[in-house]
């Protein structure tokens, strides 16, 4: 069955989808990525697509797909394909689409069009830092979307493995925000490139073998006529492959085509193609062959450049000609390309050295910059120094553009082209190209740093290395590989820079932490503040991670005097120091001074929003998100929480998916989502558990063990809990808050009747709370006291000081938790009026939170207790306000809260990272669900519910 122009055979399925992936497109954004086995029919989906975007009707179709070629009428098509020769060049793809419509960039916002315009190699000072990547990300974005708002665009690119990697975080980025914009955007990509990361993060489907009809039907289109037992032969070598089905049924004489002959079995479909066209590669004359190779190597196949590089070599466009007749090339638009991208490879592995130089070196001398410099290091078959030199230039070229990807990659081949004689040269370009691939999000930096170990002695740039491989593995969740190196490389240069063996191992305590090491946390930060200067800006960040530190272990008091000294000492930046000013939030929250560290959380985001400084951003939101469920803001965190986890998936921070997951399954636990609690749990474990992240089970355990309790699974609790102090206690872990679950495991044992154990528990906690000084915790050790109570007087005398204590500090649900205990044990002591009026109070509270089984349990015990349970409470605008804004998704709160703010729509794209006409249809629905009809009465509305930063 044939799909119009492009010959397309079979592929309903297929079909149907890409019908689908332009309809959803041109009704507000659609993204699609398509993986298989090179031969097996992906182009000639793109093609398929590009055909039904650009007719404006077709005829001889059913009438639903005469409706749908309707509605692909009057689409603006952009194409680009990846070509191997091109993956160091620093967006080429993208500029590929977006450079002919370049005048749309003069609508961008500023931040937006300076990026994209610098990485598109349209504008920017050389002297100038490096543009911002995401910023650039999101211009790109914006441009389509302005395209789309004169009509639907449809995005076909071909060949993603082979897309340079700036261009493809771009493509990615677009793909996964692709909402309202009429913009569909198909990609696709040989299967031994579609990691799981990309496929997981967009829709995708793999693009199998054709069933045996229509491997007949190919055949017959080609008139390629066989016997039906050789078409099954055939279907079985070739998987269904379309190209191999071509190649191998070109290849029977008609004796093997009738069956009469045996057919040869190839031991694998590579090699079988490799052999078909190595035949007829080997087959052309001596000219064609070198020609070829040129041609390979090129990155254009438009005819003027390849003729001067042909020219350069001794050669012309007719040697050419012999492979344009045998079908190996086919004449484009503007030039001459392979008739199968994987020809191109092949042409070059297996051309001879001598033939593959000599293409190189023609195509350097017609060529000038990056280009230049690559074709110039492809020719060098050794250590070439001024080819290492200019590759330092392509290299900082692509810095300046933010493509670190490919500035990696210059650095890396760099450092192969370095002399021998000069490891000191060697090491250094190895070092920026680790450096380099960090900010690109590369796995390739760590091995690279490995190498340079090797090669170097220097004490000082051992130091380096080791700090940034120890920067690398903090993220990846290597935690206690990290802290070694960095506390290594702080010894290499204590004696000679003592700043910077300071700012070394105040970054050690962060992977102390992770790794479950409170004590050696302190440990070395205390030693980071004594080789601090007195006034020296490392002094604001070693006081800081000391407060965290000390504060964790339980050391309250003198954590607060660190973190109080750092502010008095002064504030460094939000945007560079984004990581510290979410350690001091976090440290802060810790100590029960919610307002002040949500307000240094709040500028860490917003400055970090303003300036795309994406890099930290997932853990400042999954710190705040955090704060925002302990204060009980449960939307606030449900959107900073999932914003997290999209960066932290995004940027390949495993370290802060699991923190971000263990925040978002404790909001579930406590929401009486059990089910997507223990996803969370599973989810982290299978994809973090592996590396050693020391503190995951800590904070895992403990919120399984709130799950259970949430349902009355008391023994299972239980059970959770108990590994959870066992694993405070070892990692060093004295501060109650961390994670609350000291008065969860003493309720867990108090109802499944184990006294003795809860009591236990009970002391250690008061012990604690004595220790700290922290109010949540002395109420929870109160309120634990008040459910052991032997008598009605001893229960009260507990719960009054259980509610003295929540009022120094904020947590509604453990203060309605609080009410409910109380007032069971007044039933439970036979005074049942007395406990209507707290079980009232915390059913109205727990509804507002929606913290469901809490909710039923109250109301339980309100009904046995003979209280009413209808009619309205004085709680009960404040209930109906948060069931309102709980039917906003994540990111729709998040745009209600940048709108809240005072943003504009473009203002608010820019912060959270979407395009203006996402922020739009977002705001349309945001007004409906909320009953809102203006910005006015939005930020009012969230302004009463306290959640205007």
């Amino acid at each position: 069955m044939r799909g119009g122009a492009t010959g397309l055979v079979g592929r309903e399925r297929e079909r149907r989808l890409m019908d689908d992936l332009l309809v959803a497109g041109g009704a507000g954004g659609a993204s699609l990525l398509l993986w298989g086995e090179p031969g097996i029919g992906k182009t000639a989906l793109l093609d398929y697509a590009a055909e039904q975007a650009q007719q404006a009707e077709q005829t001889g179709q059913t009438e639903q797909r005469a409706d749908r070629a309707a509605a692909h009428a009057r689409r603006t098509v952009l194409r680009a394909r990846g070509i191997e020769t091109e993956t160091v060049l620093p967006f080429a793809t993208l500029g590929d689409l977006l450079v002919p419509y370049s005048p749309y960039f003069r609508e961008l916002p500023g931040a937006q069009r300076t990026a994209l315009e610098s990485s598109l190699a349209l504008g920017g000072d050389p002297a100038e830092a490096p543009s911002n990547p995401y910023a650039a990300c999101m211009g790109a974005l914006n441009v389509l979307a302005a395209l789309g708002d004169e009509r639907p665009v449809v995005v076909l690119v071909d060949d993603l493995h082979w897309v340079d990697p700036s261009s493809q975080r771009v493509l990615l980025f677009i793909a996964r925000r692709l909402s309202s914009e009429r913009v569909a955007l198909a990609l696709c990509s040989r299967e031994d490139h579609g990691e799981s990361g990309t496929r997981r993060s967009i829709p995708a489907v793999q693009v199998g073998g054709l069933p045996p009809d229509d491997c007949a039907a190919l055949l017959r289109e080609a008139d390629r006529e066989v016997a039906p037992a050789v078409l099954t032969e055939l279907v079985r070598f070739s998987g269904g492959n379309p190209l191999a089905l071509r190649e191998i049924a070109a290849g029977l004489t008609p004796e093997q085509a009738r069956g009469e002959a045996p057919l040869l079995n190839p031991p694998s479909l590579g090699h079988h193609l490799e052999r078909a066209w190595a035949t007829r590669i080997d087959g052309l004359p001596e000219t064609a062959r070198r020609a070829l190779v040129v041609l390979a190597a090129s990155r254009s196949k438009a005819a003027g450049p390849l003729r001067k590089a042909l020219e350069a070599a001794g050669l012309s466009l007719d040697a050419l000609s012999p492979a344009e007749v045998d079908g190996l090339i086919t004449a484009t638009s503007d030039g001459l390309d392979f008739h199968h991208p994987v020809l191109r490879p092949l042409v070059l592995g297996r051309a001879p050295l001598a033939h593959r130089v000599a293409a190189f070196t023609a195509l350097a001398a017609v060529s000038t910059g990056p280009l230049h410099a690559w074709y110039r290091a492809s020719a060098s078959a050794g250590p070439d120094e001024e080819a290492a030199a200019a590759l330092e230039e392509a290299a900082q070229e692509a810095r300046r553009r933010s493509a670190f990807a490919e500035s990696a990659l210059a650095w890396r081949r760099a450092a192969d082209l370095t002399p021998a004689p000069d490891p000191a040269a060697r090491a250094a370009r190895l070092h920026r190209a680790a450096s380099d691939a960090l900010l690109s999000g590369s796995p390739s930096g760590p091995p690279w740093c490995e190498e340079a170990l090797r090669i170097t002695p220097d004490p000082a740039m051992r130091a380096d290395i080791q700090g940034l491989l120890g920067r690398m593995c903090t993220w990846k969740g290597e935690t206690a590989r990290a802290y070694g190196l960095l506390l290594d490389a702080a010894d290499a240069v204590r004696a000679q820079d003592q700043v910077r063996a300071c700012l070394l191992l105040a970054e050690a305590t962060a992977p102390a932490r992770l790794d479950g090491h409170v004590p050696a946390a302190v440990r070395v930060a205390e030693q980071s503040l004594s080789l601090a200067s007195p006034t020296g800006p490392e002094r604001w960040y070693s006081l800081t991670v000391l407060g965290a530190a000390l504060i964790m272990a339980g050391r309250t008091a003198k954590g607060r005097e660190m973190l109080e000294s750092a502010d008095a000492h002064g504030t460094g930046d939000p945007v560079r120091d984004q990581q510290v000013y979410a350690m001091a939030g976090q440290a802060w929250s810790r100590v029960e001074e919610f307002v002040r560290g949500r307000r240094l959380l709040n500028t860490a985001v917003e400055s970090a929003r303003r300036h795309s400084a994406v890099g930290v951003l997932g853990f400042t939101l999954a710190v705040r998100g955090e704060l925002e469920t302990r204060i009980g803001q449960w939307a606030s965190a449900r959107g900073d929480l999932t914003e997290s986890l999209r960066w932290a998936e995004e940027l390949g921070q495993l370290t802060c998916v699991s923190y971000t997951l263990y925040c978002l399954a404790r909001l579930e636990a406590l929401r009486g989502n059990r089910g997507e609690c223990e996803d969370h749990v599973a989810r982290a474990r299978r994809e973090c558990g592996a590396y050693g992240i020391g503190c995951q089970e800590f904070h895992m355990t403990a919120v399984l063990g709130l799950s259970a309790l949430s349902y009355g699974d008391y023994d299972a609790a239980a059970d959770q809990l108990e590994q959870t102090l066992a694993l405070a206690t070892e990692q060093g872990i004295g501060n109650p808050e961390v994670v609350p679950f000291a008065a969860d495991l003493a309720e867990a044992h108090l109802r499944a009747g184990n006294t003795v154990r809860a009591a236990e528990v009970v002391t250690w906690l008061e012990e604690r709370a004595r220790e700290t000084g922290l109010a949540s915790a002395e109420a929870a050790a109160a309120r634990c006291r008040g459910l052991l109570a032997s008598s009605p007087e001893e229960a009260e005398a507990h719960f009054e000081l259980a509610l003295k204590a929540h009022q120094r500090t904020t947590g509604p649900f453990d203060w309605a938790r609080t009410l409910l205990c109380e007032a069971e044990v007044l039933r439970r002591f036979r005074r049942p009026a007395a406990a209507r009026a707290p079980l009232a109070s915390a059913l109205a509270c727990f509804e507002r939170l929606g913290a469901a089984p809490w909710a039923r349990r109250a109301a339980g015990e309100l009904a046995a207790a003979g209280g009413t349970l209808t009619g309205p409470t004085s709680t009960a605008a404040s209930s109906d306000l948060s069931g309102a804004l709980d039917q906003l998704t994540p990111q729709e709160f998040q745009v209600s809260r940048a709108v809240a703010r005072g943003l504009n729509n473009t203002e608010a794209a820019a912060s959270l990272f979407v395009s203006r006409k996402t922020v739009e249809a977002h705001l349309t629905r945001i007004y409906r669900k909320l009953h809102v009809r203006s910005r006015t009465d939005l930020t009012r509305l969230l302004t009463a519910a306290d959640l205007v930063d």
